[in-house]
């Protein structure tokens, strides 16, 4: 079978004879050309699939560990379609996770001890924290897992963790508010709230997904006990699970109700005491309003702070317990198991003495008055489930601390974060770009030898950085990139000198206005950086023809974009044409016509371009973006410079007609009523002109 990935253009083979797994919706097949990536092929691929995919693409999660080779979720990286005909999509590239096992594995005593010994109440606590990250992450986005359980989790050695299964979460368009729901779910893990309701008719919310995720977390911690497992009281049937969960029975909770905990269950006193509040806030006080659980974000810092208040024992090194314990809960389980220990020590497992408990010698009849204490005698060693030289000791680096190998959760930053982040980054931007205009400026209008002296040198040097980049960073077949570093270089040296150079001349020379200009500068960027963080553009779009509302949208943003760059010129060659044709004006002149006649050309090519191209993107007329996974470089400053233009446009336009309509002194010479036309017009060839450059920049440097 050959595919074709979409957004790179590579075709690939697929051995159909070589699948990796096989579920109900597709199977998963290696990549030869790369053995990094899996493909998932579809059994029966719809449309929906493939408008689902292309949602996905457009806006992946944040990774909340930056491990190599790692990926805390299986997102898909690019879409598969068809070769020939009508283009399909029929499945999804991934990442390929490699040495993993369900949670379950790790969360269950039985094959934790028989298959990873060694993995510590310790690994216990980082692989749910890392998991409450990934979870976090999903939730930041706006994606609701739906079908929260133990079968979607995997889990490496060094407790990092890997959601899977995610072309089965609940994803919302964002520009057409359709939802993609999530149809299947386990009952163990669904709040009480959905117990018995057909998922397919239901959009979930976060807090749906917090009670999974609770449940989970109270396992890993719990000796893989469910939260809602208890012993019945009552003297009829005992009441399945779902029952307990819908009615609110937490058997270790506050309330008194039909159950008590399980027997073999480990005592809950022994989770640090704000997990044990947790818990209760989870599951007795979110039975009746779901929006007063946990969320992941805090169900991260809850562990981490547990984790760090883990202590060693004394007689078990294996062996971690909270600090607010007087003795080790772990030496007392063991006994209690009958030499079974949850967490043996490694030399224990060496000898291969963790699977069975050391049995005890049956004592010979003695009589009455002698007494002979028994004699124990272990068993003999049975070896593990592979031979001990593959097991790789030590199975895990010891201690885990922020010394680690494995990495601490990265919480991903919030919407609100993100905009103030890039707000701030736009203020620096926007005073640099004021401040290099008017350093411009002076080289032009007053003759600033000195400005320009310090372009000269900043161009030298970035041309010298730019070279050194190719040098030591690139093959020495890749000329044209080097080149296009020096370029680069040179570039952002002038750029940078220009801003110096004009901030420190207006300074000693007292150039009236230039702190003005800065802030206003500083003004307008974060306002760029705050419309640039809360808009993203659609950077996935299904195969073929885009039509209706989507194809529109499309047009808009690329009419935005050509009208801009046509107004401007256009406006500018008319200019030049009677400055050089028809009649010479001084220098000054000169460009102050041809910097307002080219703002106003391209405020009316900008609103007349989404118009049109709105248009006819209706009508399937509209090219797609040039687009990438996670865009940064050329491609991404050609995005950026296209999507820049259209968010400039709008954020102008707005701006310039609000402005107008409340200073009308700002639009002296335009009827009063024409004003905020204006305004908008200006405002819009500002905006417009303003985000082709700073979304260039921004797309480039990968600021999405």
């Amino acid at each position: 079978m050959q595919l074709q990935r979409q957004f790179s253009g590579q075709l690939i083979a697929i051995d159909t004879k070589t699948a990796i797994a096989s579920g109900g919706e597709g199977r998963i097949y290696p990549i030869a050309q790369d053995s990094s990536l899996v493909a998932k092929i579809y059994h029966k691929p719809t449309d929906e699939d493939g408008d689902k995919l292309t949602v996905m693409f457009s806006m992946p999660p944040d990774a909340p560990i930056a491990e190599p080779g790692h990926a805390s979720i299986a997102w898909p990286i690019d879409l598969l379609h068809t070769v020939g005909g009508r283009e399909k999509i029929v499945g999804f590239v991934m990442p390929r996770v490699n040495k993993v096992m369900p949670v379950h594995t790790f969360y269950t005593p039985k094959t934790r001890r028989e298959q990873k010994p060694l993995f510590s109440y310790l690994y216990l606590h980082r692989t749910a924290r890392n998991l409450a990250s990934a979870v976090n992450a999903l939730h930041v986005r706006g994606y609701v897992i739906g079908d929260v359980n133990e079968s979607n989790i995997l889990v490496t050695d060094t407790a990092l963790v890997t959601l899977v299964d995610t072309d089965s979460f609940q994803v919302r368009d964002p520009y057409t508010g359709y939802v993609y729901r999530c149809p299947v779910g386990k009952p163990e893990f669904t709040p009480p709230e959905l117990q018995g309701q057909t998922f397919r008719d239901i959009d979930r919310a976060p807090e749906h997904d917090l009670f999974g995720l609770a449940v989970l977390i109270f396992q890993l911690l719990m000796e893989g006990t469910h939260p809602f497992s208890g012993v019945y009281l009552g003297s009829d049937e005992p009441p399945p699970l779902e029952a307990r969960i819908r009615s609110g029975h937490f058997p270790t909770g506050t309330k008194r109700i039909p159950y008590r905990p399980m027997p073999a269950a480990p005592p809950f006193e022994m989770l640090h005491p704000r997990l044990r509040q947790m818990f209760i806030r989870c599951f007795e006080e979110g039975h009746g309003n779901p929006s007063a659980r946990p969320d992941a974000k805090t169900w991260v810092n809850a562990i981490r702070e547990a984790e760090d208040a883990l202590v060693t024992c004394s007689k078990n090194t294996q062996h971690k317990y909270g600090n607010h314990l007087s003795r080790c809960p772990w030496c007392d389980r063991a006994k209690l198991l009958k030499g079974r220990d949850p967490f043996p020590s490694r030399q224990a497992v060496s000898n291969g003495l963790h699977l069975q408990p050391a049995k005890t010698k049956r004592k010979k009849p003695q009589p009455p008055v002698v007494t002979q204490p028994a004699v124990r005698r272990q068993q003999p060693s049975t070896g593990l489930p592979r031979p001990l030289g593959q097991y790789a000791v030590p199975l895990l680096p010891m201690p885990m601390s922020p010394r680690s190998r494995t990495p601490a959760p990265r919480v991903p930053v919030g919407k609100f974060e993100r905009i103030f982040q890039d707000a701030a980054w736009g203020g620096v931007w926007g005073s640099l770009c004021l401040a290099a205009i008017g350093g411009i400026y002076s080289v032009i209008a007053e003759g600033g030898g000195a400005i320009l002296g310090a372009i000269f040198v900043g161009t030298i040097w970035g041309c010298f950085f730019g070279m050194m980049w190719g040098v030591f960073t690139l093959a020495p077949n890749q000329m044209w990139r080097k080149w296009g570093g020096v370029l680069v270089g040179a570039a952002w040296g002038a750029f940078l000198l220009a801003a110096i150079g004009g901030a420190v001349f207006g300074a000693i020379n007292s150039t009236p206005g230039i702190g003005e200009r800065i802030l206003a500068g500083a003004g307008v960027g974060a306002v760029w950086g705050c419309v640039w963080a809360s808009f993203r553009p659609p950077l996935a779009l299904p195969a073929g023809r885009v039509w209706g509302r989507r194809g529109g949208y499309l047009g808009a943003v690329w009419g935005s974009f050509v009208g801009t760059l046509a107004g401007v010129l256009l406006g500018a060659g008319l200019v030049v044409w009677q400055q050089y044709g028809v009649q010479m004006r001084p220098v000054n002149e000169f460009a102050g016509l041809l910097l307002g006649v080219a703002i106003v050309a391209a405020g009316v090519g900008s609103v007349g371009g989404v118009l049109s191209g709105g248009l006819l993107g209706l009508c399937g007329f509209s090219p797609k973006l040039p687009i990438s996974f996670q865009p940064s470089g050329v491609k991404g400053g050609t995005l950026g410079a296209i999507w820049g233009s259209f968010l400039g446009t709008f954020a102008g336009a707005v701006l310039g007609a609000v402005v107008s309509a409340m200073f009308p002194a700002v639009s002296a010479g335009v009827p009063v009523q024409l004003g905020p036309v204006a305004g908008a017009i200006v405002g819009a060839g500002l905006g417009a002109i303003w985000g082709v450059v700073s979304g260039t920049v921004w797309g480039a440097l990968g600021k999405w």
